[in-house]
Parts: structure tokens; C-alpha cells; sequence
């Protein structure tokens, strides 16, 4: 498979979230989260960031219910699709989780499982699963342990970090730390030997188009043989 990382490049292509997944957001919010989007366009891809027949590290993280969940005894049982999302407050991210959502189906009949993870403390990812009936298990990277390891993380610099906070956006809130560091969204997905077999990495990596091309990387999973 070809690695879909534009690696030390910044991501060109611009997907808007539909007027539909908009809706429930505040102007504020929107603008907000589209003044992150364009600075991680313009930062690109992290240097360190994960590419194809790499292996991912396996975790342990917390689902937004409390339950403790193992990448490694997921991925043993069945190809594992890994969303990194940077809180469920972003319209882009919360589209993102929507589309991975609405194919969850789709890829459990790939004999797969999809997980997304997030910086955000367990309340908002609780709510935001109820309040959109979501059936996808969202973890919390509480102090980005995970998104470190999968070289995503970058530092918000100073002016980008003055502008969200006149936009009234203090990333403490949401994450509990001081830190100002944003995970770069991505999709991996990870074969049974915990290889990465496909892997997109940008501000646009989390988008219905995204899970189109996950799907079909799974379809090439399950054409190989098995060992």
C-alpha cells in the first residue's frame, strides 16, 4: 500500500465540514477551529509522524465510560482503524467522528474495529457520544502520551495561542493540562501484527473521504492471506 503521509509538507486540499455537520456550533466555535486547521496546514505534517510498515505502538487509555481499553488484544483479533482527533469542541474533528460513526457497520463487516482518541478529559467525550448517539469507543490521551508516540504532537506557538484565547478557546479547559500542544488529526490503519498498513495524516485525515479510503485498505487486508 501507498503511505498517504505528505511528509514534511504542508496539506494543500481543504475540506470544509458540510453545512449539516455545522449545525450545533457556535459561529465562534467555527472560526475558531478554522483558524487551528489553517495553522496545522501551514505547520504540515510532523517530521516524526508514523508512516506506512511502521509498527504503532500498542496503549492502554480510557474510554470515555471509564473502561480501560488495550490496543494490542484489539488489533490481535482484528485489523484496527485508529482516528486521532484534537477534541470533540472542533467542528472538523466532530465531523470526522460522525463519518467514522456512520461506517462503523460497514467496518465491523470487514471484521474489523475503529477507535478514535483525543486529549480531552472523559466528561466531554461522554457527551459528546450521547448527545450524538455514537456507537465508537473515543479514548482519552490525558497527557498526549499516545499522540507523542505516534509523532503527532505539535507545540501551539505563541501567536497562534494569543488568537484562540481572544477567540475565547483556552486548551486547558478541555484537556486538563497547561501544556499548549495539539495532536496533527490522522488515521492509521494497523494490521493484526500491529504494522501500519495504511496511514493519513493532516487536518483533512479525519473526514468521510478518509474512512472511504480506510475501508478500502481493509478490503485489501482481507484479501491477503493469512499467516
Amino acid at each position: 500500500m501507498d503511505d498517504e503521509v505528505s511528509k514534511g509538507r504542508p496539506v494543500s486540499t481543504t475540506i470544509e465540514p458540510s453545512a449539516e455537520a455545522l449545525s450545533g456550533f457556535r459561529t465562534l466555535d467555527i472560526r475558531t477551529d478554522r483558524l487551528i486547521s489553517s495553522w496545522l496546514r501551514e505547520v504540515g505534517v510532523p517530521d516524526g509522524a508514523l508512516k506506512v510498515n511502521e509498527p504503532a505502538p500498542d496503549f492502554l487509555l480510557p474510554e470515555a465510560n471509564g473502561k480501560l481499553v488495550l490496543s494490542l488484544e484489539l488489533r490481535q483479533a482484528a485489523p484496527l482503524i485508529v482516528t486521532f482527533v484534537y477534541g470533540t469542541w472542533s467542528t472538523l474533528c466532530a465531523a470526522g467522528l460522525r463519518a467514522l460513526h456512520a461506517a462503523t457497520s460497514r467496518i465491523g463487516a470487514a471484521d474489523a474495529k475503529a477507535i478514535a482518541i483525543t486529549p480531552e478529559t472523559g466528561d466531554m467525550p461522554r457527551k459528546f457520544k450521547r448527545d450524538h448517539r455514537l456507537d465508537l469507543e473515543i479514548l482519552s490521551d490525558l497527557d498526549l502520551g499516545v499522540s507523542l508516540s505516534f509523532g503527532l504532537v505539535s507545540v501551539v506557538p505563541a501567536e497562534i495561542k494569543s488568537r484562540l484565547l481572544q477567540c475565547g478557546l483556552d486548551l486547558s479547559t478541555p484537556y486538563g493540562f497547561s501544556f499548549w500542544m495539539l495532536p496533527m488529526p490522522a488515521t492509521y490503519v494497523l494490521d493484526r501484527r500491529g504494522i501500519i498498513r495504511r496511514a493519513c495524516v493532516g487536518p483533512d485525515a479525519v473526514t468521510g473521504a478518509t474512512t472511504e479510503t480506510m475501508l478500502a485498505a481493509l478490503s485489501e487486508l482481507d484479501a491477503e492471506p493469512r499467516p
